[in-house]
Protein backbone atom coordinates (compact mmCIF):
# COMPACT_ATOMS: atom_id res chain seq x y z
CA UNK A 1 0.00 0.00 0.00
CA UNK A 2 1.30 3.45 -0.93
CA UNK A 3 2.13 5.57 2.10
CA UNK A 4 0.75 8.56 0.22
CA UNK A 5 -2.91 7.76 0.93
CA UNK A 6 -4.14 9.63 4.04
CA UNK A 7 -5.13 7.01 6.63
CA UNK A 8 -6.37 7.17 10.22
CA UNK A 9 -6.94 4.31 12.62
CA UNK A 10 -7.04 6.05 16.00
CA UNK A 11 -10.03 5.14 18.20
CA UNK A 12 -11.77 8.51 17.90
CA UNK A 13 -11.73 8.52 14.10
CA UNK A 14 -12.80 4.89 13.94
CA UNK A 15 -15.76 5.68 16.19
CA UNK A 16 -16.80 8.83 14.32
CA UNK A 17 -16.68 7.10 10.94
CA UNK A 18 -18.78 4.19 12.21
CA UNK A 19 -21.98 6.27 12.47
CA UNK A 20 -24.27 8.44 10.35
CA UNK A 21 -27.02 10.88 11.37
CA UNK A 22 -29.41 8.11 12.42
CA UNK A 23 -29.75 6.72 15.93
CA UNK A 24 -32.05 3.70 15.86
CA UNK A 25 -32.53 1.94 19.20
CA UNK A 26 -31.18 -1.56 19.91
CA UNK A 27 -29.83 -2.18 16.38
CA UNK A 28 -26.62 -0.23 16.97
CA UNK A 29 -25.55 -2.88 19.48
CA UNK A 30 -24.80 -5.15 16.53
CA UNK A 31 -22.45 -2.69 14.78
CA UNK A 32 -18.68 -2.97 14.64
CA UNK A 33 -16.19 -0.14 14.43
CA UNK A 34 -14.30 0.62 11.25
CA UNK A 35 -10.80 -0.86 11.11
CA UNK A 36 -9.50 2.38 9.63
CA UNK A 37 -10.37 5.37 7.46
CA UNK A 38 -8.81 6.18 4.08
CA UNK A 39 -9.14 9.55 2.32
CA UNK A 40 -8.03 8.92 -1.27
CA UNK A 41 -7.09 11.81 -3.52
CA UNK A 42 -7.28 10.01 -6.86
CA UNK A 43 -8.86 7.13 -8.71
CA UNK A 44 -5.57 5.22 -8.62
CA UNK A 45 -5.56 5.44 -4.83
CA UNK A 46 -9.10 4.05 -4.72
CA UNK A 47 -7.86 1.06 -6.70
CA UNK A 48 -4.97 0.63 -4.25
CA UNK A 49 -7.42 0.54 -1.35
CA UNK A 50 -9.56 -2.04 -3.12
CA UNK A 51 -6.53 -4.22 -3.78
CA UNK A 52 -5.55 -4.05 -0.10
CA UNK A 53 -9.09 -4.94 0.95
CA UNK A 54 -9.14 -7.87 -1.48
CA UNK A 55 -5.86 -9.25 -0.12
CA UNK A 56 -6.93 -8.85 3.50
CA UNK A 57 -10.58 -9.85 2.87
CA UNK A 58 -11.80 -6.68 4.60
CA UNK A 59 -15.00 -4.82 3.68
CA UNK A 60 -14.81 -1.44 1.92
CA UNK A 61 -17.41 1.16 2.85
CA UNK A 62 -17.60 4.32 0.66
CA UNK A 63 -18.63 7.47 2.51
CA UNK A 64 -19.77 10.89 1.32
CA UNK A 65 -21.16 13.31 3.90
CA UNK A 66 -23.24 10.67 5.76
CA UNK A 67 -26.38 12.84 5.54
CA UNK A 68 -28.68 9.87 4.93
CA UNK A 69 -30.22 7.99 7.83
CA UNK A 70 -30.42 4.49 6.34
CA UNK A 71 -27.11 3.17 7.66
CA UNK A 72 -25.53 3.00 4.23
CA UNK A 73 -22.14 4.24 5.46
CA UNK A 74 -22.00 2.15 8.64
CA UNK A 75 -19.23 -0.51 8.67
CA UNK A 76 -21.55 -3.11 10.17
CA UNK A 77 -18.95 -5.84 9.59
CA UNK A 78 -15.89 -3.67 10.17
CA UNK A 79 -13.48 -2.91 7.36
CA UNK A 80 -12.09 0.22 5.72
CA UNK A 81 -14.20 3.35 5.38
CA UNK A 82 -13.28 5.31 2.24
CA UNK A 83 -13.99 9.00 2.85
CA UNK A 84 -14.15 10.92 -0.45
CA UNK A 85 -13.71 14.39 1.08
CA UNK A 86 -10.47 14.98 -0.85
CA UNK A 87 -11.86 13.87 -4.24
CA UNK A 88 -14.08 16.92 -4.67
CA UNK A 89 -13.14 18.30 -8.09
CA UNK A 90 -15.60 19.03 -10.87
CA UNK A 91 -15.86 20.68 -14.28
CA UNK A 92 -18.68 21.64 -16.62
CA UNK A 93 -19.24 20.90 -20.28
CA UNK A 94 -21.15 24.10 -21.03
CA UNK A 95 -22.09 23.17 -24.58
CA UNK A 96 -23.69 19.88 -23.54
CA UNK A 97 -24.90 21.20 -20.16
CA UNK A 98 -23.25 18.35 -18.27
CA UNK A 99 -21.49 18.32 -14.90
CA UNK A 100 -18.43 16.05 -14.63
CA UNK A 101 -17.68 15.54 -10.95
CA UNK A 102 -15.62 13.49 -8.55
CA UNK A 103 -17.62 11.75 -5.81
CA UNK A 104 -16.72 14.19 -3.04
CA UNK A 105 -17.94 17.32 -4.85
CA UNK A 106 -20.59 19.07 -2.74
CA UNK A 107 -23.88 19.75 -4.52
CA UNK A 108 -24.37 23.32 -3.37
CA UNK A 109 -20.79 24.32 -4.12
CA UNK A 110 -21.43 22.99 -7.63
CA UNK A 111 -24.69 24.94 -7.87
CA UNK A 112 -23.16 28.23 -6.79
CA UNK A 113 -20.32 27.95 -9.28
CA UNK A 114 -22.39 26.85 -12.28
CA UNK A 115 -24.94 29.60 -11.62
CA UNK A 116 -22.21 32.04 -12.70
CA UNK A 117 -22.18 30.22 -16.05
CA UNK A 118 -25.94 30.59 -16.45
CA UNK A 119 -26.53 26.94 -15.57
CA UNK A 120 -28.22 25.12 -12.71
CA UNK A 121 -28.65 21.63 -11.31
CA UNK A 122 -31.80 19.90 -12.50
CA UNK A 123 -32.21 18.12 -9.17
CA UNK A 124 -30.44 18.26 -5.83
CA UNK A 125 -31.05 16.82 -2.34
CA UNK A 126 -32.40 18.78 0.61
CA UNK A 127 -28.99 18.18 2.22
CA UNK A 128 -27.24 19.91 -0.72
CA UNK A 129 -25.09 22.28 1.40
CA UNK A 130 -23.03 19.28 2.55
CA UNK A 131 -24.24 16.24 0.57
CA UNK A 132 -21.85 14.92 -2.08
CA UNK A 133 -22.39 13.98 -5.70
CA UNK A 134 -21.26 10.39 -5.19
CA UNK A 135 -23.21 10.02 -1.97
CA UNK A 136 -26.60 10.99 -3.37
CA UNK A 137 -26.14 8.98 -6.56
CA UNK A 138 -25.22 5.93 -4.49
CA UNK A 139 -28.23 6.55 -2.26
CA UNK A 140 -30.66 7.37 -5.07
CA UNK A 141 -34.01 9.08 -4.71
CA UNK A 142 -35.92 12.29 -5.25
CA UNK A 143 -35.16 15.87 -4.29
CA UNK A 144 -35.63 19.49 -5.26
CA UNK A 145 -36.51 19.62 -8.96
CA UNK A 146 -37.86 16.07 -9.16
CA UNK A 147 -41.32 17.32 -10.10
CA UNK A 148 -39.99 18.23 -13.54
CA UNK A 149 -36.82 16.16 -13.87
CA UNK A 150 -37.44 12.95 -11.93
CA UNK A 151 -34.99 11.17 -9.63
CA UNK A 152 -31.24 11.69 -9.47
CA UNK A 153 -30.89 8.46 -11.46
CA UNK A 154 -32.94 9.95 -14.29
CA UNK A 155 -30.33 12.71 -14.59
CA UNK A 156 -27.09 10.72 -14.44
CA UNK A 157 -25.69 10.27 -17.93
CA UNK A 158 -22.61 8.18 -17.23
CA UNK A 159 -20.48 6.85 -14.36
CA UNK A 160 -16.93 5.74 -13.74
CA UNK A 161 -16.83 3.05 -11.09
CA UNK A 162 -14.04 1.18 -9.33
CA UNK A 163 -14.31 -2.48 -8.37
CA UNK A 164 -11.89 -5.36 -7.86
CA UNK A 165 -11.38 -5.72 -11.61
CA UNK A 166 -10.38 -2.09 -12.14
CA UNK A 167 -12.28 0.86 -13.59
CA UNK A 168 -15.53 0.64 -15.54
CA UNK A 169 -17.04 3.56 -17.43
CA UNK A 170 -20.63 2.98 -18.37
CA UNK A 171 -23.94 4.54 -19.34
CA UNK A 172 -25.77 1.61 -17.71
CA UNK A 173 -26.05 3.58 -14.50
CA UNK A 174 -28.86 1.44 -13.10
CA UNK A 175 -26.27 -1.01 -11.81
CA UNK A 176 -24.95 1.66 -9.45
CA UNK A 177 -27.56 4.36 -8.72
CA UNK A 178 -29.19 3.60 -5.37
CA UNK A 179 -26.92 0.62 -4.77
CA UNK A 180 -24.95 2.16 -1.86
CA UNK A 181 -21.60 1.17 -3.35
CA UNK A 182 -22.43 -2.56 -3.14
CA UNK A 183 -21.73 -3.10 -6.84
CA UNK A 184 -18.84 -0.66 -7.26
CA UNK A 185 -17.46 2.62 -5.94
CA UNK A 186 -18.32 5.73 -7.93
CA UNK A 187 -15.22 7.75 -8.86
CA UNK A 188 -16.71 10.14 -11.43
CA UNK A 189 -20.20 11.10 -12.56
CA UNK A 190 -21.68 12.89 -15.56
CA UNK A 191 -24.87 14.69 -14.50
CA UNK A 192 -27.23 16.62 -16.77
CA UNK A 193 -27.76 20.32 -16.06
CA UNK A 194 -30.30 22.93 -17.14
CA UNK A 195 -30.25 26.61 -17.94
CA UNK A 196 -30.59 28.90 -14.95
CA UNK A 197 -34.17 30.14 -14.63
CA UNK A 198 -35.72 33.00 -12.71
CA UNK A 199 -38.00 31.36 -10.17
CA UNK A 200 -40.83 32.55 -7.98
CA UNK A 201 -42.04 30.68 -4.91
CA UNK A 202 -45.75 30.73 -4.13
CA UNK A 203 -47.37 29.53 -0.91
CA UNK A 204 -50.93 28.24 -0.59
CA UNK A 205 -52.80 27.13 2.53
CA UNK A 206 -54.62 24.15 1.08
CA UNK A 207 -55.61 20.57 1.84
CA UNK A 208 -53.55 17.66 0.48
CA UNK A 209 -56.23 17.02 -2.15
CA UNK A 210 -56.08 20.60 -3.39
CA UNK A 211 -52.28 20.60 -3.22
CA UNK A 212 -52.05 17.64 -5.60
CA UNK A 213 -54.31 19.40 -8.11
CA UNK A 214 -52.29 22.63 -7.96
CA UNK A 215 -48.91 20.91 -8.25
CA UNK A 216 -49.81 19.04 -11.42
CA UNK A 217 -51.72 21.91 -13.03
CA UNK A 218 -48.70 23.32 -14.88
CA UNK A 219 -45.07 22.84 -15.84
CA UNK A 220 -43.61 23.72 -12.45
CA UNK A 221 -40.02 23.11 -11.40
CA UNK A 222 -40.53 21.82 -7.87
CA UNK A 223 -43.06 21.69 -5.05
CA UNK A 224 -43.17 20.80 -1.37
CA UNK A 225 -46.03 20.41 1.05
CA UNK A 226 -45.80 20.88 4.82
CA UNK A 227 -48.58 19.72 7.09
CA UNK A 228 -49.63 21.81 10.08
CA UNK A 229 -47.60 19.77 12.58
CA UNK A 230 -44.45 20.09 10.50
CA UNK A 231 -44.89 23.86 10.13
CA UNK A 232 -45.14 24.12 13.91
CA UNK A 233 -41.88 22.17 14.26
CA UNK A 234 -40.10 24.36 11.70
CA UNK A 235 -41.23 27.49 13.52
CA UNK A 236 -39.67 26.22 16.72
CA UNK A 237 -36.40 25.11 15.12
CA UNK A 238 -35.85 28.01 12.70
CA UNK A 239 -37.55 30.70 14.81
CA UNK A 240 -40.04 31.41 12.01
CA UNK A 241 -43.50 32.92 12.29
CA UNK A 242 -45.13 30.90 9.51
CA UNK A 243 -48.91 30.47 9.90
CA UNK A 244 -49.39 27.01 11.39
CA UNK A 245 -51.55 25.60 8.62
CA UNK A 246 -51.13 22.94 5.94
CA UNK A 247 -48.99 24.75 3.35
CA UNK A 248 -47.97 24.10 -0.24
CA UNK A 249 -45.03 25.87 -1.90
CA UNK A 250 -44.56 25.76 -5.68
CA UNK A 251 -41.30 26.82 -7.35
CA UNK A 252 -42.07 27.92 -10.89
CA UNK A 253 -41.31 30.37 -13.66
CA UNK A 254 -45.06 30.79 -14.19
CA UNK A 255 -47.16 33.43 -12.46
CA UNK A 256 -49.49 31.96 -9.82
CA UNK A 257 -52.09 33.39 -7.46
CA UNK A 258 -50.23 32.57 -4.25
CA UNK A 259 -48.30 34.31 -1.47
CA UNK A 260 -44.82 34.81 -2.93
CA UNK A 261 -43.43 36.46 0.22
CA UNK A 262 -44.36 33.51 2.43
CA UNK A 263 -43.37 31.09 -0.31
CA UNK A 264 -39.87 32.53 -0.51
CA UNK A 265 -39.48 32.42 3.28
CA UNK A 266 -40.38 28.73 3.40
CA UNK A 267 -38.26 27.94 0.33
CA UNK A 268 -35.18 29.50 1.93
CA UNK A 269 -35.47 27.01 4.81
CA UNK A 270 -35.87 23.93 2.58
CA UNK A 271 -32.49 22.49 3.50
CA UNK A 272 -31.80 20.07 6.33
CA UNK A 273 -35.21 18.82 7.44
CA UNK A 274 -33.34 16.64 9.94
CA UNK A 275 -32.71 19.76 12.04
CA UNK A 276 -36.08 18.93 13.58
CA UNK A 277 -33.99 16.51 15.65
CA UNK A 278 -33.06 19.42 17.93
CA UNK A 279 -36.56 19.32 19.43
CA UNK A 280 -36.06 15.84 20.93
CA UNK A 281 -33.16 15.74 21.19
CA UNK A 282 -33.78 12.99 18.69
CA UNK A 283 -36.48 12.00 16.24
CA UNK A 284 -38.45 9.02 15.09
CA UNK A 285 -38.36 9.33 11.28
CA UNK A 286 -40.40 7.70 8.53
CA UNK A 287 -39.63 8.22 4.85
CA UNK A 288 -41.77 6.65 2.15
CA UNK A 289 -42.77 7.07 -1.48
CA UNK A 290 -46.47 6.96 -2.38
CA UNK A 291 -48.44 7.66 -5.53
CA UNK A 292 -49.77 11.18 -5.85
CA UNK A 293 -53.37 9.92 -5.89
CA UNK A 294 -53.05 8.31 -2.45
CA UNK A 295 -51.04 11.07 -0.77
CA UNK A 296 -54.11 12.54 1.00
CA UNK A 297 -55.06 9.12 2.38
CA UNK A 298 -51.51 8.48 3.57
CA UNK A 299 -51.29 11.81 5.40
CA UNK A 300 -54.72 11.23 6.91
CA UNK A 301 -53.49 7.87 8.19
CA UNK A 302 -50.68 9.63 10.08
CA UNK A 303 -53.02 12.12 11.76
CA UNK A 304 -53.15 11.65 15.50
CA UNK A 305 -49.65 10.18 15.71
CA UNK A 306 -47.96 13.49 16.51
CA UNK A 307 -45.76 13.17 13.42
CA UNK A 308 -45.19 16.15 11.16
CA UNK A 309 -44.68 15.57 7.44
CA UNK A 310 -42.83 17.23 4.57
CA UNK A 311 -43.72 16.13 1.03
CA UNK A 312 -41.60 16.56 -2.11
CA UNK A 313 -43.40 15.92 -5.38
CA UNK A 314 -41.95 14.07 -8.36
CA UNK A 315 -43.52 13.33 -11.73
CA UNK A 316 -46.06 10.78 -10.50
CA UNK A 317 -45.04 10.05 -6.93
CA UNK A 318 -44.46 11.86 -3.67
CA UNK A 319 -41.65 11.32 -1.19
CA UNK A 320 -42.93 11.91 2.33
CA UNK A 321 -40.56 12.53 5.24
CA UNK A 322 -42.28 12.45 8.63
CA UNK A 323 -40.88 13.14 12.11
CA UNK A 324 -41.86 12.70 15.72
CA UNK A 325 -39.47 14.53 18.08
CA UNK A 326 -38.40 12.22 20.90
CA UNK A 327 -35.72 12.22 23.57
CA UNK A 328 -33.45 9.41 22.45
CA UNK A 329 -32.02 9.16 25.98
CA UNK A 330 -35.33 7.83 27.33
CA UNK A 331 -36.70 4.29 27.22
CA UNK A 332 -39.83 5.58 25.48
CA UNK A 333 -37.68 6.38 22.44
CA UNK A 334 -37.42 2.70 21.51
CA UNK A 335 -41.19 2.25 21.85
CA UNK A 336 -41.90 5.33 19.73
CA UNK A 337 -39.94 3.83 16.84
CA UNK A 338 -42.95 1.60 16.22
CA UNK A 339 -44.48 4.64 14.51
CA UNK A 340 -41.81 4.51 11.82
CA UNK A 341 -42.73 0.94 10.97
CA UNK A 342 -46.45 1.75 11.14
CA UNK A 343 -45.93 4.51 8.58
CA UNK A 344 -44.11 2.09 6.28
CA UNK A 345 -46.89 -0.50 6.63
CA UNK A 346 -49.47 2.16 5.76
CA UNK A 347 -47.52 3.25 2.68
CA UNK A 348 -47.16 -0.33 1.47
CA UNK A 349 -50.89 -0.95 1.97
CA UNK A 350 -51.51 2.03 -0.33
CA UNK A 351 -49.14 0.68 -2.98
CA UNK A 352 -46.13 2.69 -1.82
CA UNK A 353 -42.68 1.71 -0.58
CA UNK A 354 -39.81 2.81 1.59
CA UNK A 355 -37.77 5.70 0.19
CA UNK A 356 -34.54 3.70 0.29
CA UNK A 357 -33.08 0.51 1.71
CA UNK A 358 -29.52 0.95 2.95
CA UNK A 359 -28.76 -1.18 6.00
CA UNK A 360 -31.88 -0.78 8.11
CA UNK A 361 -34.42 -1.48 5.36
CA UNK A 362 -32.43 -3.86 3.18
CA UNK A 363 -35.37 -6.24 3.57
CA UNK A 364 -37.34 -3.82 1.35
CA UNK A 365 -34.95 -4.06 -1.61
CA UNK A 366 -37.02 -6.58 -3.55
CA UNK A 367 -39.94 -4.15 -3.48
CA UNK A 368 -37.73 -1.18 -4.36
CA UNK A 369 -35.76 -2.78 -7.19
CA UNK A 370 -37.71 -4.28 -10.07
CA UNK A 371 -34.59 -6.04 -11.36
CA UNK A 372 -33.42 -7.23 -7.94
CA UNK A 373 -32.35 -10.69 -9.11
CA UNK A 374 -30.31 -9.24 -11.98
CA UNK A 375 -28.60 -6.81 -9.60
CA UNK A 376 -27.87 -9.62 -7.15
CA UNK A 377 -26.30 -11.65 -9.97
CA UNK A 378 -24.18 -8.62 -10.97
CA UNK A 379 -23.16 -8.07 -7.35
CA UNK A 380 -21.90 -11.65 -7.07
CA UNK A 381 -20.03 -11.30 -10.35
CA UNK A 382 -18.11 -8.12 -9.46
CA UNK A 383 -17.81 -8.80 -5.72
CA UNK A 384 -17.59 -12.58 -5.17
CA UNK A 385 -16.35 -12.20 -1.57
CA UNK A 386 -19.02 -9.63 -0.59
CA UNK A 387 -16.54 -6.95 0.42
CA UNK A 388 -18.24 -3.92 -1.17
CA UNK A 389 -20.33 -2.38 1.62
CA UNK A 390 -21.75 -5.69 2.86
CA UNK A 391 -25.16 -5.76 4.54
CA UNK A 392 -26.54 -2.88 2.47
CA UNK A 393 -29.28 -3.29 -0.17
CA UNK A 394 -28.80 -7.08 -0.22
CA UNK A 395 -29.98 -8.23 3.23
CA UNK A 396 -27.75 -10.37 5.42
CA UNK A 397 -27.19 -10.89 9.13
CA UNK A 398 -29.51 -10.21 12.04
CA UNK A 399 -30.56 -6.63 11.28
CA UNK A 400 -33.05 -7.43 8.46
CA UNK A 401 -34.62 -10.05 10.76
CA UNK A 402 -34.94 -7.52 13.59
CA UNK A 403 -36.61 -5.04 11.25
CA UNK A 404 -39.08 -7.68 10.06
CA UNK A 405 -40.01 -8.43 13.67
CA UNK A 406 -40.40 -4.72 14.39
CA UNK A 407 -42.76 -4.31 11.43
CA UNK A 408 -44.89 -7.28 12.51
CA UNK A 409 -45.44 -5.77 15.97
CA UNK A 410 -45.86 -2.17 14.75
Amino acid sequence: MSSGIPFRDDPVQRFLYSHDISSPPIISRFFRLADGVFQPESEDQVLEILELARRERRPVIPRGAATSGYGGVIPVKGGYVVDFTRMDGFEVDEDRKVLIAEPGAVWWEVEERINRLGLSLRVYPTSAPSSTVGGWIAQGGYGVGSLRYGSIGDNVERLRVADFSGIRETEEVGYYVGMEGTTGIITRAWVRLKELEEMKYYAFHVSPEKAVKLVYSGDHYSALYLDKSYVEMKNRVFDHQIPEKDTLVIATSERLDGDDSLGEEIWESRFYPMKIKRLGPGIVPAEVVVGRDVLPEYLKGLSGTGMGSEVWFSRNECSVLSFLPQDERRFSYALAWRLSMKALKLAKRLGGRSYSSGLYLSKESRRLLENYEELLRFKREVDPHNLLNPGKVFPSGIIPWLMRVAEVFA
